[in-house]
């Protein structure tokens, strides 16, 4: 039985995750990045951005999702807690734990709301130092896998 190329589906494929901090040298090797206020709204704007280009494996879309962690979540609400909402930059926001972030970005990557995620610290060194420290090498060499 021979099928017709109608019945072919081919999956070209999709970048790896990648995750950066905001002004690293990674970030900026982002082609598009978007900011939506959900999660819902960035999958879409992923799949209308895609949705025009034939080599999905080298076209990456980048969520800014702005950030404040601390060893728990208490300290980091408390960290943000003088940032008014005005200066809520119009994307997703994730205050809590190291870890809880870490799962956030997988999951990021595993519903394809984006391929790379950029992090942008809301309370300055102290969240840059911890996403360093305890964030990145989550997604570095052997660590990479998202499942």
């Amino acid at each position: 039985m021979t099928a017709e190329l109608s019945d072919v589906r081919i999956s070209i494929g999709r970048p790896g995750l990648r995750v950066a901090l905001a002004g690293d040298v990674s970030a900026i090797d982002a082609p598009i990045v978007v900011r939506r206020p959900t999660l819902r709204d960035a999958q879409r704007a992923r799949s209308v951005l895609r949705s025009g280009t034939r080599d999905t494996a080298n076209f990456s879309v980048a969520l800014e999702v702005e950030v404040a962690i601390a060893p728990n979540a208490a300290s980091a609400r408390a960290a943000v807690a003088g940032i008014p909402d005005e200066l809520d930059g119009g994307t997703v926001r994730y205050i809590g734990t190291p870890g809880g972030l870490v799962t956030l970005i997988r999951d990021i990557y595993a519903a394809e709301v984006a391929d790379a995620v950029i992090l942008v610290s809301l309370d300055g060194s102290a969240t840059e130092n911890r996403v360093r420290q305890l964030v990145l090498p989550a997604f570095t060499g052997a660590a990479r896998g998202v499942a």
